[in-house]
């Protein structure tokens, strides 16, 4: 909860504009917000994933439907939308994912389900040295710098690179930013 609860701040903060309700703590170590889009949802998730890893691990639904109550803490809301979710926590936690997404047709909601349960794994399955690559990679680095910045050789930091699947990451995280941007919500 010592990292989780600042960088909840800074997320709210940064998607500001797309919050309905704030990111917040609500049934001990969950963790609850609504926004407008969906599109910045991802990148809030992947940040925590990143910053939490490997001290804690979480699953997440991200769901449109209606809230209960608009008013008080997102503890008092309720409604369907929270229903869903909790249905589908505990589908997850059944079965071992850590992500389903209900937020428009059934494919898209498959896809992107498939896809960010493959990059968390892939993530999970990172060594440290792996993630630090993979995080610098992601921040567009290039693998000599990575190599300068973390004292290591070029090699190595190319093998890290593949046997952390480190692209395949990237490569599954660009394309769900990319179906979420076509997501439009009515």
């Amino acid at each position: 909860m010592s990292r989780l609860l600042p960088e909840l701040e800074w997320q709210n903060q940064r998607a500001s504009t797309d919050l309905i309700y704030p990111l917040e703590v609500n049934y001990g170590d969950e963790f609850a917000g609504l926004f407008l889009r969906p599109a910045f949802i991802h990148k809030i998730v992947s940040e925590i994933r990143d910053m939490l890893r490997p001290v804690a691990a979480f699953r997440f639904v991200v769901a449109r439907g209606r809230i209960g109550y608009a008013g008080g803490t997102i503890r008092e809301m309720g409604g369907p939308v929270f229903e869903t979710a909790a249905i589908e926590l505990n589908r997850l936690k059944k079965r071992k994912d850590h992500a389903a997404w209900f937020i428009s047709d059934d494919a898209t909601n498959a896809a992107l389900s498939a896809m960010t349960n493959a990059a968390f794994s892939f993530v999970d399955a990172m060594t440290d040295y792996q993630h630090a690559v993979f995080l610098l990679q992601k921040a567009g680095l290039s693998g000599n710098e990575i190599a300068e910045k973390l004292g290591k050789d070029s090699r190595s930091v190319s093998n890290a690179k593949k046997t952390g699947r480190a692209k395949t990451v990237i490569q599954l995280e660009t394309a769900m930013d990319g179906m979420l941007s076509q997501v439009h919500l009515e």
